[in-house]
């Protein structure tokens, strides 16, 4: 039973009449008044309160709670269809003090059902009407230009009020989430503008193509392109002849995108790496206030660059340029969709399945305690099966790292880990300190996917072990291996003493561990990124 406010609130919500109540009311106002003008009211006054009581039951059906919608409308089309036939009955049978009647339920149907409804009441106050006139009783004084009056009347109100209806639903759905329609708009602007491009609104397709075609122009050993938002991180879009950029040019490349750009033009550059002494074009090009989009071709010192292929290079640079910047932007918003989704999935593994299996840890531990000393059947079954259990708690591990790590333009591997272990400090209880010292480069994935690896083990193993403190340390510089340490102050006699991956012999990495003499466990990893001579030959 509701109580005697929620009553009240109930039966005032009832009684609140919209735009189009107003409206009707207002014709039954008019009515009243064409009847006392021409003193009919009292005989007018039954058809009028049968319409206007007709009226009054449809607008409180609508505004009841009920489920069966085909129900309801099948109600309110007949009591509709009553109130037109009233109207009609008592314009036939009292002549002009009736007359406004009609408007009513014409109006009420065009809100309700459209040009449907008000011609549909137009034809049963007309059929009304004319079986009164085929009375004994009728008064033909009412057929001809009155009675087509009449009628055009019930039809001009009736579209008044389904034109009313639809600017109000249109309104609503305005008024629903204006944010939310210009995004469709968007997008769907976005689906025609990718399906007019080659190839879509994907930078690095595009830039690879750019890069393929321009080598018939141009030919060249290595060449890439690359963005750049601050003229000091230098992010890779595409690669060709090469498994990495040309990071040996990053202070050459500094310098000249910290220049005016108003004077970026074609530069040589000459450097010197393992293939010998190089020679490299460099060519610039900045689209509206988006990041930097440089091309690079490079070759051997013997062989300069012309003037038609710098503009060559020049050329597919402006034009690459707009195709980086939105494939940029696009590729952002898809990274937004898509990294929410990576982190739930992640945090719903971490928060499930890992926390069973290390309760299930837990209690095989404690089993392993009860189960007398090692080389015993029962104690080396167990171990044999922690050990298992404890490779599928680092495969878990390894599959939430690979959900939460995405590469991202704007950020390096020292704001991933940064994040990564400030929240495991923050959800832990373990203090961590964190010092990085990182170039104006970005690693290889794999380097960046093995490092953050690594560190969350260590870490995991840091809390398992009973440590108070950790400590990592990343330095990376423009050139050569990328060095990484982790420390905790952990048991040692808890911790592990291995952390080997086959991904660190395919890298090239060296991993060790090792007791420091204030009592700390650290694990460093130096890995040196894959070289492109290689690579570079091959192609």
């Amino acid at each position: 039973m509701p109580t005697y406010p929620e009553h009240v609130a109930r039966t005032f919500s009832l009684l609140r009449t919209d735009a189009s109540a107003k409206i009707r009311l207002a014709f039954a106002v008019l009515s009243i008044f064409l009847a006392v003008a021409t003193q009919s009211f009292v005989v007018v006054l039954p058809w009028f309160l049968l319409v206007v009581v007709l009226d009054l039951v449809v607008d409180a059906l609508d505004r009841m709670p009920i489920a069966r919608q085909g129900l309801l409308d099948s109600v309110v089309l007949t009591l509709l269809a009553l109130a037109a036939g009233a109207a009609g009955t008592g314009y036939a049978t009292t002549g002009i003090g009736a007359a406004l009647l009609i408007l009513i339920p014409a109006y009420h149907f065009g809100t309700r059902f459209g040009r449907a409804g008000y011609l549909f009441a137009a034809v049963v106050a007309g059929l009304a009407f004319a079986a009164v006139l085929a009375s004994p009783a009728s008064r033909a004084e009412y057929v001809g230009a009155g009675f087509l009056a009449w009628v055009a009347a019930a039809l001009v109100l009736g579209a008044l009020g389904s034109w009313n209806q639809r600017l109000i639903f249109e309104q609503e759905l305005d008024d629903a989430d204006p944010a939310a329609r210009e995004a469709i708009q968007l997008i769907e602007r976005l689906h025609d503008l990718s399906e007019e491009m080659a190839t879509g609104l994907d930078a690095p397709a595009g830039a690879t193509l750019a890069l393929d075609l321009l080598s018939a122009e141009v030919p060249s050993a290595r060449s890439a392109v690359l963005v750049s938002s601050d003229a000091e991180h230098l992010v890779p879009v595409a690669l060709r002849g090469s498994t990495r950029a040309p990071w040996h040019l990053a202070d050459a490349l500094s310098q000249i995108l910290t220049s005016n750009a108003a004077s970026w033009k074609p530069t040589e550059v000459p450097f010197e790496d393992e293939l010998g002494p190089r020679l490299a074009l460099v060519v610039p090009f900045a689209y509206g206030t988006g990041p930097t989009t440089v091309v690079i071709v490079e070759r051997s010192v013997e062989h300069g660059f012309t003037e038609a292929e710098r503009r060559a290079v020049s050329e597919v640079t402006k034009r690459l340029a707009p195709t980086v910047q939105a494939g940029l932007l696009f590729g952002n918003l898809r990274q937004y969709a898509s990294l929410e989704e990576r982190n739930r999935i992640a945090r719903d593994i971490h928060d499930g399945i890992a926390q069973e299996l290390a309760a299930l840890g837990y209690q095989i531990d404690a089993l392993r305690a009860q189960s007398g000393p090692p080389g015993t059947h029962v104690r080396d079954a167990l171990d044999g099966l922690r050990e298992r259990l404890s490779e599928a708690m680092a495969d878990l591990r390894l599959h939430i790292t690979d959900l939460r790590v995405a590469e991202r333009p704007g950020s390096g591997l020292g704001a991933v880990l940064g994040a990564a272990v400030q929240s495991f400090g923050s959800m832990t209880g373990v203090r961590t300190t964190i010092t990085v010292s990182e170039g104006r480069r970005r690693l290889d994935p794999r380097v960046e996917m093995l490092v953050h690896r690594l560190v969350m083990d260590v870490l995991a193993d840091a809390q398992a072990s009973g440590a108070r403190n950790a400590w990592v340390s990343l330095s990376s510089s423009v050139v050569g291996p990328a060095n990484v340490d982790v420390s905790h102050d952990g048991d040692p006699k808890r911790a592990r003493r291995t952390y080997s991956a086959p991904s660190i012999g395919e890298l090239g990495g060296t991993l060790h561990v090792r007791n420091e003499s204030n009592g700390r466990l650290t694990v460093s990893l130096s890995v040196e990124e894959p070289s492109p001579v290689g690579a570079s030959r091959a192609t």
